[in-house]
């Protein structure tokens, strides 16, 4: 009996369904087909609790499209072309709960056309073309629990708009063209918990915006145009969790802005033009979990910044292509901080106790700065590190033990560094030589300088060329004065000669620049001095200065077990050969000119003819005289 009645009832819903619509579910009339034009054809039946017509060239809902629906709850008409709607085209519908009319081609509403609908509790109506709303048009939707009107082209709203919809919880006003909000509109929303109004045209926020919404949870303000949130301004919504201004104008905050919103769970403050940051800023945020601060014109923070937000894990300071330093306790009281991402800014370097509080980091990414070099006990802190990233960051050289001190450390990325191949990266390449599978693609760290070893991976430089030469030091000096002129220091240095510091700075003052200047470091890679050459006659002196007591001594560099030593052996020898066979073949040439010399001088001598007499009688007679 049950199955015969259940039967008939399909049967009799299947004979009154129109042929363009499906009706075989339950309590659903399910109408989709471009050829649909007129909704009243359809005779929809009044017996399903949901109706849904979508994707129809129907253009208007007039008093006749639908009859009696004593039942129905839900009512979608989403994406049609609906243009026009008469006052008294949902009168029918005693019980509507939800209406949808979104996706359409509305540019007004009647003002009475939702006054039937008293238990309406949703509310599309985004994805139009609304200019204006009228306002008493939600005067009888005192049940409206959620209100969609994004996405309209909305350029103001009236005072009295929102004054009877005291039990809204969900309000949608974004993508519209509101430049401004009037001073109480949100006053009686007393039960909203979310409200959205990103991409508009807003400019400030006013301390009474956001009166009453004592219960709002999300707030999305970003994209607009706010140059100015008033420091009260998040005063009365103490259980804001969600909260995003981005991509707004803001130069600045007031001080104390977030003090009073203990409950917040996620703060985006990206892409403002952001000058600096007040000390005072965010007040006991034990669920903060993560803060984007991205995309600003912030050249430092402030010290103790986020030492109240305790429970922070991620902290997002990227591209901020001003931000040149931090103060050492910039990070304060971060200990369940678990990724800090510092890259591609203008950082040139970093104090030795920056990441003191940090014991929990596990993620650091610093890649793209300028930082040329990094303090040794740096990563000491950072007890749970596993994967930093240093690579395109200027770095010339690095402490030995700097990656020894963080014990968890399973990926360094290092590439892209103008690596200085000198004494100083000799424990770091010995640490680079017994933890090759921590750092990325080691055969991409290659020597930048000096030039002997440029080109050349670190790993394969069989031995680091030390960064202080005589030769080097003193080369601007030279290129412009004799050796043999040099005041204090000998042409010709031994091997074993100790070279007096004095003499080193007196080079230097004659230079003109200190000892420890990064700059001369890059002189001194960068030119050889021929002439200085010649005058030490093939011998130079490397000099090691000490850190801690300056001491100098001196060796020889051109030793048969350095690289390219003998090739610059026999070329100065091959050079110095040649000379003495051209002074020998010279002498040579010369003795043989004298002696042509002298032969020809000979014809310049008078000639004296001697006249012989001979006796006749040694003639014989007859003889032909």
């Amino acid at each position: 009996m049950i199955f015969l009645l259940v039967m008939a009832r399909f049967m009799v819903a299947g004979a009154f369904c129109h042929v363009k619509c499906d009706c075989s579910k339950k309590d659903l009339l399910y109408c989709k087909d471009k050829s649909i034009t007129d909704i009243a054809k359809l005779a929809i039946p009044h017996n399903f609790t949901f109706v849904h017509i979508s994707d129809t060239q129907a253009m208007e809902v007039t008093d006749d499209s639908f009859r009696q629906m004593p039942i129905t709850l839900r009512l979608s008409l989403e994406s049609n072309r609906l243009s026009t709607i008469t006052p008294g085209a949902f009168q029918d519908f005693p019980l509507l709960k939800s209406l949808k009319l979104s996706n359409n081609a509305l540019h007004s509403l009647p003002s009475g056309v939702f006054h039937t609908l008293i238990d309406l509790e949703q509310l599309f109506l985004d994805r139009n073309l609304l200019l204006y709303l009228d306002p008493d048009i939600f005067e009888n939707l005192t049940n409206l629990t959620e209100l969609a009107l994004n996405r309209n082209r909305l350029t103001e709203l009236s005072t009295d708009l929102l004054t009877h919809q005291v039990n809204l919880k969900i309000l949608n006003l974004s993508r519209n063209k509101l430049s401004s909000l009037p001073k109480d509109i949100f006053s009686s929303l007393y039960k909203l918990t979310s409200l959205t109004l990103y991409e508009n045209l807003l400019t400030e926020i006013t301390p009474s915006m956001f009166q009453n919404l004592t219960e709002l949870v999300k707030l999305s303000l970003y994209s607009n145009l706010i140059t100015v949130i008033d420091k009260n301004a998040f005063n009365q919504v103490p259980k804001l969790r969600e909260l995003a201004l981005h991509k707004n104008c803001l130069p600045t905050l007031a001080d104390g802005l977030f003090l009073s919103v203990n409950k917040l769970e996620s703060l985006s403050l990206y892409e403002n033009p952001l000058i600096q940051l007040p000390n005072i800023l965010f007040g006991k945020m034990d669920s903060l979990s993560s803060l984007w601060l991205y995309n600003t014109t912030l050249s430092t923070i402030p010290n103790f910044i986020f030492s109240n937000l305790t429970n922070l894990e991620i902290l997002i300071l990227t591209r901020n292509r001003n931000l040149s330093s931090l103060p050492s306790d910039a990070f304060s009281g971060l200990r369940r901080l678990k990724g800090l991402s510092l890259h591609t800014n203008n950082i040139t370097s970093l104090p030795e106790d920056l990441f003191q509080d940090l014991q929990s980091l596990q993620k650091l990414s610093m890649y793209s700065n300028n930082f040329g070099d990094l303090p040794e006990n740096l990563f000491r802190p950072l007890l749970n590190l596993q994967t930093v990233h240093l690579n395109n960051s200027k770095i010339m050289t690095l402490p030995g033990k700097i990656f020894e001190l963080a014990p968890t450390l399973e990926k360094a990325y290092l590439d892209g560094n103008p690596w200085m191949c000198d004494c100083r990266l000799q424990e770091f390449k010995v640490w680079l030589a017994q933890n090759v599978e921590k750092v990325y693609n080691t055969s991409s760290l290659v020597c930048h300088s000096p030039s002997i070893l440029a080109g050349i991976p670190i790993f394969k430089a069989e031995e680091l060329i030390c960064p202080y030469t005589t030769m080097n030091k003193v080369d601007y000096y030279i290129s412009s004065t004799a050796a043999s002129q040099w005041h204090g220091f000998p042409t010709v240095l031994h091997p074993d000669q100790e070279v007096n510091s004095t003499v080193i700075d007196h080079a230097v003052s004659k230079i003109g620049v200190s000892m420890s200047d990064a700059s001369l470091d890059q002189h001194l890679y960068n030119s050889t001095s021929p002439l200085l050459l010649s005058n030490l006659n093939t011998t130079t002196v490397r000099i090691f200065f000490d850190n801690d007591s300056h001491n100098i001594q001196a060796r020889k560099v051109f030793r048969y077990d350095l690289p390219y030593g003998k090739i610059i052996y026999f070329v100065i020898l091959f050079n110095l050969l040649m000379q003495i066979f051209y002074v020998l073949v010279t002498c040579f040439s010369l003795l043989k000119i004298r002696k042509l010399y002298e032969y020809f001088h000979i014809f310049n001598q008078p000639v004296i003819l001697v006249r012989m007499l001979i006796p006749l009688s040694s003639f014989s007679p007859g003889q032909n005289i």
